[in-house]
């Protein structure tokens, strides 16, 4: 269904946010916890902050405002129980221009890699299920998330995984939503093979629904193990390690289960065509859960 930006109704609580501190700090946006009132009760949030270095002039200032705009616009039409929820939008001025920062809850639990470390005895392939059911939501209203790593992935105040970070996400077949130049850095052990080392060099790659599983594949190996991606490799081995079709080597991911790796196995085909799709892959956790079982039942393949 096309985007309609008229039908978007954003939460404005300029003036009423005041930000505290900064907890996060990216390449393009920094994350600061900050607090407004409601009703006379305040509210704590995460305000997200794009650097006042991408206002340098008036072409990257305008792509940055557009970005935040479509991030906007697809947040706030996202409400499952594993997304982070959108709350609003609050506008500061940077380098002359109007600039709008994005709302969302704060939880004091951190990013879930943060909240397994010091909770021992949660249920990783719970929490592994949860943030593949947000998946299949955001895939089944054709949003691809594009930046699906375990820092992107937070964890609620009841204790729930909840897929956040919409910034580099884009809504298949809506003119206007495409994902400006990709920022590599910080994200390529989760980055599928066709983003990393395109067959056309020439162009900025475009993340897909199949490279969001290749992603989620990847993060979710981290989740259950506690390890990187290929956790025995140094960055320049990893490129090497791509080109060569090499995948993690289970070796090194010994807590994953028999029934996990299977499922991720089909994430990282180098065939993008070859990959589940979201909720096949929701599907299959789902029947596999809580067992070391070596049945052969595996995701249904994804076209095109």
């Amino acid at each position: 269904m096309p985007f309609d930006f008229a039908n978007i109704t954003v939460n404005d609580l300029t003036g009423r946010v005041i930000k505290t501190d900064q907890i996060a700090n990216g390449h393009c946006s920094e994350v600061w916890k900050g607090t407004y009132t409601i009703g006379g009760r305040s509210v704590t949030v995460a305000v997200k902050v794009m650097r006042s270095t991408l206002f340098l002039n008036s072409q990257t200032a305008e792509q940055t405002i557009r970005r935040l705009l479509r991030e906007t616009g697809v947040w706030s039409r996202c409400i499952h129980p594993h997304l982070a929820p959108f709350i609003g939008i609050c506008y500061e001025v940077t380098r002359g221009y109007q600039v709008p920062c994005l709302l969302s809850p704060f939880y004091e639990n951190g990013t879930i890699m943060q909240y397994l470390r010091h909770n021992s005895n949660v249920v990783r392939m719970d929490l592994l299920r949860q943030f593949i059911s947000g998946l299949a939501y955001l895939h089944g209203r054709a949003i691809v998330h594009g930046d699906l790593k375990p820092t992107n992935i937070l964890i609620n105040d009841a204790g729930n995984a909840v897929l956040a970070d919409f910034g580099h996400s884009r809504i298949l077949g809506t003119s206007g939503f495409t994902t400006g130049t990709m920022t590599i850095a910080g994200t390529f052990r989760y980055m599928a093979p066709e983003l990393m080392i395109p067959e056309n060099p020439d162009t900025t790659p475009t993340p897909t629904m199949a490279s969001d599983i290749w992603a989620a594949g990847m993060t979710g190996l981290e989740i259950l193990s506690g390890k990187n991606p290929y956790v025995d490799k140094t960055d320049s081995q990893l490129v090497s390690a791509m080109v060569a079709n090499q995948l993690p080597n289970k070796a090194h991911y010994r807590l994953v289960r028999q029934g996990a790796w299977s499922a991720f196995e089909y994430c990282w085909k180098k065939n993008p065509s070859e990959r589940p799709d979201a909720q096949r892959l929701s599907d299959y956790l789902d029947e596999q859960y809580g067992s070391d079982s070596s049945r052969s039942a595996r995701p249904t393949r994804t076209r095109g």
